[in-house]
């Protein structure tokens, strides 16, 4: 058997936030109300929005009718009245883009960053990164480096949100390896969190100028689906 993981990337410019507000709830307008600038309430509508639109499909009730809590603490989910409980998803938003990740079967956590090429990637990698990840990162050839920075921690932020744990388990302690031609694996020191070791992990090339990757709570093979939003 293998788990099936459906994704969406969203481009938000193109994106019809002012029309697609109204089917928020009270609380996730509010929410795109505090953001201070325009592109980042742009995202987070194009995300949330769009979530609610596939998940309206998915489970036969109006997008703006979905119950989805979000406990402190916790990966936001569907209520069991407004849709069926093995429905897991993830959002992330980064420059241009919105992408979803939704799966029947099992967790998933996704993640995408926008490459900058003025991002200080010594002094973050030496502050969130594990030690053997620095050094494998100060080998790379200089070319290689920005981009292997953010293989990194696109990584790390899938895993984690896959998880539902946030930045509650330091950075640090999720060591990645990443090998030509084989799929990323990844090691947890903190010994409350080995179940992250099991997660299985999967690079994206999603949109140009970004890195994106995908956590699955799975032991199964993962068969990945590129869907249009």
């Amino acid at each position: 058997m293998s788990c099936a993981v459906h994704i969406w990337a969203i481009h938000v410019p193109a994106f019809d936030a002012a029309g697609s507000e109204k089917i928020l709830s009270s609380a996730e307008k509010a929410r795109a109300a505090r953001y201070r600038f325009d592109e980042d309430r742009q995202r987070y509508i194009a995300g949330r929005a769009s979530l609610r639109r596939i998940l309206a499909e998915r489970t036969g009730t109006r997008a703006g009718e979905l119950a989805i809590e979000e406990p402190e603490g916790e990966k936001p989910r569907l209520t069991v009245t407004t849709g069926a409980p093995g429905i897991f998803f993830n959002v992330s938003h980064s420059g241009d883009y919105a992408v979803i990740a939704v799966s029947d079967t099992a967790e998933v956590g996704i993640d995408i960053e926008e490459i900058r090429i003025d991002c200080p990637i010594d002094q973050l990698a030496r502050r969130y990164y594990a030690a053997s990840e620095f050094e494998w990162l100060r080998n790379l050839e200089e070319d290689k480096r920005l981009q292997g920075f953010y293989r990194l921690w696109t990584i790390k932020e899938a895993v984690l949100k896959c998880a539902g744990v946030g930045l509650s388990v330091p950075t640090q302690s999720i060591r990645v390896r990443l090998e030509n031609d084989q799929a990323p694996s990844v090691t947890c020191s903190d010994a409350g969190h080995k179940a992250l070791e099991k997660f299985q992990v999967r690079e994206l090339s999603l949109v140009e100028h970004c890195a994106s990757a995908l956590a699955v709570s799975t032991d199964e093979d993962v068969g990945i689906f590129l869907g249009s939003a």
